[in-house]
């Protein structure tokens, strides 16, 4: 049987580096700010390929834990993009 790894919780409220080195996503949390329905965009930091885009409705809270290995981000993981969301907690390998 397979060691599990540390996981590390990130909050982001902007768009930016969430981590610089190989990762991989296990699960997130947004919070909608009320404007709208909002969008997230997580991106590879090398490449900025769109990996994984979410979206949680006005006035509400989204959560989702990733199944099995996770969505691997090879060059790390950046946001791309954040719209009406309050904040996001992302669940990344440590």
């Amino acid at each position: 049987m397979a060691s599990k790894g540390d996981v590390k919780a990130v909050r982001v409220t902007a768009t930016g580096a969430v981590f610089a080195g190989r990762t991989r996503l296990r699960g997130i949390i947004l919070a909608s700010d009320g404007g709208g329905a909002g969008t997230i965009i997580l991106q590879d930091n090398t490449d900025s390929t769109t990996l994984f885009q979410a979206d949680v409705p006005n006035g509400d809270v989204f959560s989702t834990n990733i199944p099995e290995d996770g969505v691997l981000f090879p060059g790390g993981m950046k946001v791309s993009t954040i719209t009406n969301i309050d904040a996001a907690t992302i669940f990344i390998d440590k």
